[in-house]
């Protein structure tokens, strides 16, 4: 008997045991439910908020804000600063310069770094000798010049493995616009950037007999095109060279891998395109091209991630109207198995014929003096 009530004790024990753990797995499922619920929640109200934040909240802060115009135009973040690191850059060849040019105001000086590189056989003699006469060399060498405006978020130092490329041919001129690199701070606008670069466009002038040739790469092709079009005679120019162009920036804000996704928002034309054409972020190259009356090459590679190469195409086809079929224009497009993307153009082999061969159009005398200006 006793047994058998020991069984039924047991037995017993077990049911009440069994009874706690389902109610205990029963507790656990419904606090995993409410937890998932409030993750769920706070989601829906992180992604309520980004929302609300990124479509609504920026985009109007944006249209009233002109410093974030700028911003988003000229991105001259994390840049170097230092005067040392541009005066001690470990580049053979090359001496350090500051401009002085007057702000578009007429009573502020600016002050903008400029890097004077030699040709390589003009280097070779500079290298050992602190005592070289850069401005000399500048003025009486036969060299040409670049002239080089560089593309938003970068300064002049990095694209030293380019110069390398151009001082083949030519003095290069590297300078940085207000507010970049160790340049001068100010009101970064179109106009204001532009005004800096004809004054350094005249110094240059200045400095040399030789034929000079403008360079611009991306945001520095709209930059260079606008400059040269408002010096009288283009300011004798032999060739604008441009690398990676874009026809405008209302195009290139819709073209842009980034911008492009916010461009379906119904008032993305209100808040984004509208006010920076109100404050005069224009960059109408396919406008100030029509201008231009020295010789045009353009550069473009097919997979450009950044600017479609069909913006060059646009242009080249504008420089081919009846106004200017006296001006020669030129226009290279680069296979996309290449991989030179919107930076590395320079580094395929073709493009140092591509120069060869657009600088002779451009000196006088043809390729006779063109050949005789790479004599030392």
């Amino acid at each position: 008997m006793s047994r058998y009530n020991d069984y039924y004790l047991v037995n017993d024990e077990d049911v009440e045991l069994d009874d706690s753990v389902d109610f205990r797995i029963t507790c656990q499922k419904r606090m995993l439910k409410k937890v998932f619920q409030r993750f769920l929640i706070i989601c829906f109200v992180a992604l309520i908020i980004t929302f609300i934040s990124v479509f609504i909240i920026l985009p109007l802060t944006f249209m009233k804000t002109v410093t974030l115009q700028e911003d988003l135009i000229f991105t001259h973040w994390n840049l170097p600063i230092s005067r040392s690191y541009y005066e001690q850059y470990p580049f053979p060849g090359f001496k350090n310069h500051y401009i002085n040019v007057e702000d578009i105001d007429n009573h502020t000086n600016l002050t903008l770094g400029l890097w004077h590189i030699l040709p390589f056989k003009l280097a070779e003699s500079a290298r050992n000798n602190a005592n070289y006469d850069y401005d000399e060399a500048l003025l009486n060498s036969n060299y040409t010049v670049i002239l080089y405006f560089h593309g938003t978020g970068e300064d002049r130092s990095q694209s030293h493995r380019k110069y390398q490329l151009f001082r083949m041919f030519s003095h290069v001129i590297a300078f940085d616009y207000r507010c970049y690199g160790d340049s001068s701070t100010g009101s970064l606008s179109e106009k204001n950037v532009v005004s800096d670069s004809i004054q350094i466009y005249n110094w240059v002038r200045k400095k040399t007999k030789a034929s000079i040739y403008v360079w611009g790469h991306s945001l520095g092709t709209a930059v260079a095109t606008n400059t040269l079009s408002q010096l009288e005679n283009n300011g004798n120019a032999s060739g604008l060279i441009l690398e990676a162009p874009f026809t405008n920036l209302k195009d290139e804000i819709y073209a842009h891998p980034y911008l492009k996704y916010l461009s379906w928002l119904p008032w993305f034309e209100a808040t984004i395109i509208q006010p920076l054409q109100y404050n005069l972020f224009l960059f109408n190259t396919d406008k100030h091209i029509q201008k231009i009356s020295c010789p045009i090459m353009f550069l473009h590679a097919k997979d450009d991630t950044v600017v479609p190469y069909y913006m060059s195409e646009k242009l080249y086809n504008i420089t081919l109207s009846k106004d200017r079929q006296e001006i020669h224009s030129v226009l290279h497009l680069y296979d996309r198995f290449l991989r030179l993307d919107h930076y590395f153009i320079y580094q395929d082999p073709h493009t140092p014929f591509f120069i060869y061969e657009f600088m002779k159009l451009g000196v006088k005398g043809g390729e006779e003096f063109f050949e005789g200006s790479h004599q030392s």
